[in-house]
C-alpha cells in the first residue's frame, strides 16, 4: 500500500511540476539538492542524501535523473567542491513531443497511461553514455519506470514502436513484447 501511495505522490508532483505557470523562488523552479556519490549513480547501488536531511536510494535517484535539471557539483575527496556545472535538460521539448508522437503513452506492454502521465526514459542511460535522442529514449509511466529500473527489462528501440524484453524468470525464451493499445 505504501509502495501504490508514494507512486500516486510522484504522479501528482510530476503533473504539478510539469505545469507551465508553476510558482518559482527568486526567479528559479522550485527544486531539490540531492548529494550522491558518482559511483553510486552510475550503478544505481548506495544512498543519496537530500540537502535536507532526508535520504533516498541510489536507484531512485538515478530513475528521477531521467527526466530532470541536472546541475553536476564536482567534489574531491574530501567532499570540497571543485567545480559547479551547467543545467542541462536530458529530454528537450522537441524530443519529448516526438516521444509523444510514436509511443502515444506508457510504452510498456499492456499499459493504457496517456503521455500527460509518462517520462521519458534513457534507454541506455545518460550515466552510462546514452544520448538524449528519439532512438534512446521511451516513454513510460511511472510506476513502469521504477519497474524497469529495479527489474531485469531490457528496451529496444524500433522504426515506429519500443519493444520489451523480459527478464529470464518470467519467460525463459525472453520473447520480445510491445504495447499495442496507443496503436
Amino acid at each position: 500500500m505504501a509502495s501504490r501511495q508514494a507512486d500516486a505522490l510522484l504522479e501528482i508532483c510530476g503533473l504539478a511540476r510539469a505545469a507551465e505557470d508553476c510558482p518559482t523562488t527568486a526567479g528559479e523552479p522550485a527544486h531539490v539538492s540531492v548529494i550522491l556519490d558518482w559511483q553510486a549513480l552510475r550503478t544505481g547501488l548506495g544512498a543519496a542524501m537530500l540537502d535536507y536531511g532526508g535520504h533516498l536510494s541510489a536507484g531512485d535517484v538515478r530513475r528521477w535523473a531521467c527526466d530532470c535539471k541536472i546541475i553536476p557539483v564536482l567534489l574531491d575527496g574530501a567532499s570540497e567542491p571543485l567545480d559547479v556545472g551547467r543545467i542541462s535538460r536530458t529530454v528537450p521539448l522537441g524530443i519529448r513531443r516526438a516521444l509523444v508522437a510514436r509511443d502515444r503513452g506508457c510504452a510498456f506492454p499492456g499499459c493504457n497511461r496517456p503521455p500527460s502521465r509518462c517520462e521519458a526514459h534513457h534507454v541506455k542511460h545518460w550515466v552510462d553514455g546514452g544520448e538524449t535522442r528519439l532512438s534512446n529514449c521511451v516513454l513510460l509511466c511511472a510506476v513502469h519506470h521504477r519497474h524497469i529500473h529495479n527489474t531485469g527489462w531490457g528496451i529496444v528501440i524500433k522504426p515506429g514502436h519500443a519493444e520489451f524484453t523480459p527478464p529470464a524468470i518470467l519467460d525463459p525464451l525472453r520473447k520480445p513484447l510491445r504495447n499495442p493499445l496507443h496503436r
